[in-house]
């Protein structure tokens, strides 16, 4: 469960996931090889029944209290988080997407969007319309996220738009529920709730990925549903209960019974119900469905343009077999699924390793679903990128996408290519074109020291040529510059730096670099982020950046400045400036979602304007060929409402 105030906060007060790590306890016995074949199923099927379902949960329960550990799963020790208690369009508009999306196609939950004339802004628990004016901004309504009259303790965290409906995301601790708020934007700029659905579940939170995605008029979620919520006893399953309009509330339904869910394919003494719920928005009722597939708690959620994928891997939890002597370091078994968007059956792989976030994941147009992987991923539930080690293991996964089937092909040896890599320090990666880059550096730390300073660059259609490139920081963000090149961000002693690197077919190369003394970054997600492209090779980019507050004021109160950089064709860097926000309003009334937890600050691109979205003010800004200059500001907060 989140503390009050500042939940999601294990990083912030210093003390790390990994503290509690230390702290598991030891298991008296060694599970035996018939409890492990009795937990434990060779092919993906369901269970035949709701009573086989039940069944099963209780024997886990019985097998978990014979081993005697005393209560339930603690963080680190199998549990999914501290959340433990029960219960590239913007589509359908034709304009270009002002997110930084790592698909085309696929739209992601953000703070911002663009919709006709109309900038929308989710803050704190609040929804802002801000209309776009020739030469001006102006702020036009605010209405807050929940539904009328009511509040549920919610964290709101992302919004995506489809046409005029604004779909905002959050998790709800009151009734252990993802929270789908329903709105319609009008002509006038006027926010009208239509109605607020919830979904019971664990907290989806993830210090890099976001739980929500839209394909065409889709919905997409991941969900945690942990099993220890309920125990042994009929416990309720995934339900599904909508708030409409004065206040006509609905019973809860289930989304999916138990004969629905996908027996566990890897043994698991503390399962989730992994859930990937779609919603269809073009439907005359919101209605949703899902697939629920039972294994550890360890995920990892990527989507694509016609499936999700959901790479499961046994993360913290810590058993042992009879007569098996194991390596604390030896990576178990992992499971990669394939559930495809158009409801198709899942169809799954036996693997090895784990992916570090969704960035290590892209489907090949070539028919591949390509990973890159490390011994012992933490899976992206919670803070585990950030605590996924660098200890310079890893390899580039190429898996037929026509390998995916119920019977859950192993992968071959050679569907693996083992890489070297980072022996230290917070891991990044990131697809760019045919290539593949990594590197490590500490974007929750205030040392400018921590991780190696290179990337490792290499070419999926031949892995084994690798290039280490020697870049004299570490690497906090990598991001793509079209298809031939990359940006990788960094930090040393003297401060922020910005390194380009061209992918041509002779090898990378390093090509322009830029420092930003004494600056860090003021936004480590990638929606921080956004690079327009100019048609010559080059372009401008964004990126919010501090000078002052720590590795944490990212959450804290108050907004970065948004920093602009022109590259040219050669990639060769120039600074524009930045754009500074103004002194945060006092008391902005905040009741809930009161940390910045999904940032505050965005560069802004749409329809040849330049903007920057800074806490609670809208910037606008014109470039020179040596400069950024602002045209204007203004709040769209309005005190007292």
């Amino acid at each position: 469960m989140r503390p009050p105030r500042l939940q999601r906060h294990h990083l912030v007060t210093g003390l790390l996931l990994v503290l509690v790590v230390s702290a598991c306890p030891p298991e008296r016995r060694d599970l035996t090889r018939e409890e492990v074949a009795s937990i434990t199923f060779t092919r993906l099927e369901r269970f035949e029944s709701e009573q086989t379902f039940d069944n099963h949960v209780k024997q886990l329960e019985a097998i978990r209290n014979s081993l005697s550990t005393g209560g339930g799963p603690v963080v680190g020790c199998g549990g999914t988080g501290s959340d433990m208690e029960p219960p590239t369009q913007t589509p359908g508009s034709g304009e270009p997407s002002i997110t930084n999306n790592q698909e085309a196609g696929v739209d992601e939950g953000d703070i911002v969007k663009a919709v006709g004339d109309w900038f929308v802004v989710l803050r704190r628990g609040r929804l802002f319309t801000v209309r776009q004016t020739e030469g001006a901004l102006e702020a036009v309504s605010q209405v807050d996220a929940h539904a009328p009259g009511f509040t549920f303790g919610t964290w709101y965290d992302e919004m995506l738009v489809y046409g005029r409906r604004v779909i905002v995301v959050g998790y709800s601790s009151t009734l252990s529920a993802t929270e789908i708020g329903l709105f319609r934007l009008d002509d006038a700029g006027v926010l009208t709730h239509e109605g607020t659905h919830f979904l019971n579940a664990g907290d989806y939170y993830s210090s890099r990925n976001y739980a929500s995605r839209l394909v065409g008029g889709t919905l997409v979620f991941y969900m945690p549903y942990p099993l220890a919520w309920w125990g042994s006893e009929r416990m309720m399953m995934p339900s599904v209960q909508s708030w409409m309009r004065d206040n006509d509330r609905t019973p809860w339904r289930p989304m999916l019974s138990r004969s629905d869910v996908f027996k566990p394919v890897q043994t698991t003494l503390w399962p989730i119900l992994h859930m990937v719920v779609r919603c269809d928005l073009d439907a005359r009722d919101f209605t949703c469905t899902g697939n629920a597939l039972m294994g550890p708690p360890a995920r990892t959620f990527y989507v694509s343009r016609d499936a999700v994928y959901l790479w499961v891997n046994p993360g913290y939890e810590s058993w042992t077999v009879e007569g098996e002597t194991r390596d604390a370091k030896t990576p178990r078994d992992s499971v990669v699924y394939r559930l495809p968007l158009d409801g198709g059956e899942p169809g799954a792989l036996r693997a090895r390793g784990g992916p570090v976030d969704q960035f290590s994941f892209r489907q090949n147009e070539d028919g591949h679903l390509d990973a890159l992987l490390v011994a012992t991923g933490k899976g992206d539930s919670m803070w585990g990128p950030e605590l996924t080690p660098g200890d310079g293991r890893f390899a580039l996964l190429r898996a037929p996408l026509d390998a995916f089937s119920p019977e859950l092909t192993s992968l071959r040896p050679e569907d693996f290519t083992t890489l070297p890599g980072p022996q230290e320090g917070t891991l990044q990666n990131r697809f760019v074109g045919n290539h593949v880059l990594w590197g490590s550096g500490e974007a929750y730390d205030d040392s400018t020291t921590a991780g190696e300073r290179a990337v490792w660059v290499t070419d999926v259609r031949a892995p084994w040529d690798v290039h280490r490139l020697s870049l004299g920081h570490t690497v906090t963000r990598l991001e793509p510059l079209g298809a031939g090149s990359a940006l990788v961000v960094g930090e040393n002693t003297l401060g922020l730096r910005l390194t380009t690197v061209a992918l041509g077919e002779g090898g990378p190369e390093l090509r322009g670099t830029l420092l930003r003394p004494g600056a860090e970054q003021g936004e480590s997600r990638s929606h921080g982020f956004f690079f327009k492209p100019d048609g010559s090779g080059g372009g401008v980019m964004g990126l919010p950046l501090r000078f002052q507050g720590g590795a944490w004021s990212s959450l804290r109160y108050g907004s970065a400045e948004v920093s602009f950089v022109r590259v040219d064709p050669e990639l060769e860097l120039t600074t524009l400036g930045s754009l500074g926000a103004s002194v945060e309003m006092g008391d902005d009334a905040c009741t809930k979602s009161c940390t910045d937890w999904y940032g505050n600050a965005r560069p802004i691109f749409y329809r040849e304007r330049i903007f920057a979205l800074m806490g609670y003010e809208f910037v606008e800004a014109h470039l020179t060929e040596r400069a950024v200059e602002e045209s204007f500001r203004v709040s769209y907060l309005q005190p007292g409402r």
